[in-house]
């Protein structure tokens, strides 16, 4: 940075040395000024080359001071901008990370990422295999994904409808049923990844995991259709009886059970 600096102000350095020469001059021909001009002359030169030499190196050393600390503050600023890309690329790798973990293990799952996931494999390997009824069941699977949906959305409109925020937890249900579907389609995505098309061994697991899979989410769905008739049940007979809470209640715990077992 220092030979930066002199090499900006080399020119001012020049000046501020050639300011010194005629200071240097008058004290080289002051025995010459004197017998011609007399000493109130020499003085009078002395002083002016003074003040011309110290005028020209302090804007020297003002000029180098200054270039010095903007030297230092685009550094500095450099320095930060530097930080800040490489934060930005830190924060970027984390991100593309996460993204590329959208079956993290932690954290709730997402319908659309299983979804899109589970379907773009009818057109990979194991989607491709005709001879097999893994096609058929891979569809039916994304059929109950939709029906899930279906059925969310169907329950958010007939609580609006009502005016029935007190069943809010309702859609909480739904969601645990969801996530119970979801988990069980990333175990048969993961599963994709893992066997081979060409071992029979592979291709029957793969088949048998489907039939399980597609047997388990029809019995939720079941179950969650079998709630929303409850619910709509409850909802048309408000204020004719107080038994309907009770048997929501009674659906919503043995969906929440069937839920939590394990896979």
């Amino acid at each position: 940075m220092v030979n930066k600096i002199f090499r900006k102000n080399i020119g001012k350095i020049i000046l501020a040395v050639i300011a010194c020469l005629p200071m240097l001059l008058v004290s080289l021909c002051k025995t010459a000024i004197v017998q011609q001009s007399g000493v109130h002359t020499l003085k009078t030169l002395q002083i002016l080359s003074y003040i011309i030499a110290a005028a020209f190196a302090l804007f020297a050393v003002v000029s180098i001071i200054v270039a010095a600390v903007r030297e230092a503050r685009e550094v500095r600023e450099q320095n930060m901008t530097q930080e800040k890309l490489e934060e930005l690329k830190e924060a970027k790798a984390r991100a593309e990370k996460k993204e590329q973990a959208k079956l993290n293990v932690r954290g709730p799952l997402k319908d659309t990422v299983i979804y899109e996931r589970f379907k773009s494999w009818l057109n990979e390997d194991w989607g491709r295999m005709t001879a097999t009824r893994i096609p058929a069941m891979m569809s039916d699977i994304l059929r109950q994904m939709n029906e899930m949906n279906g059925y969310q959305s169907k329950l958010s409109r007939l609580l609006t409808n009502n005016g029935a925020d007190y069943l809010e937890d309702t859609n909480q249900v739904l969601e645990s049923v969801e996530q119970c579907i979801l988990r069980k389609v990333r175990k048969v995505l993961n599963c994709f990844v893992v066997y081979e098309t060409n071992r029979q061994e592979d291709v029957q697991k793969i088949e048998d995991l489907l039939v399980e899979t597609r047997d388990a989410n029809e019995a939720q769905l079941n179950n969650v259709k079998e709630f929303l008739f409850a619910i709509t049940d409850f909802l048309n007979k408000q204020g004719e009886d107080d038994t309907g809470i009770e048997k929501l209640n009674i659906y919503k715990k043995t969906i929440l059970e069937s839920t939590n077992d394990p896979e």
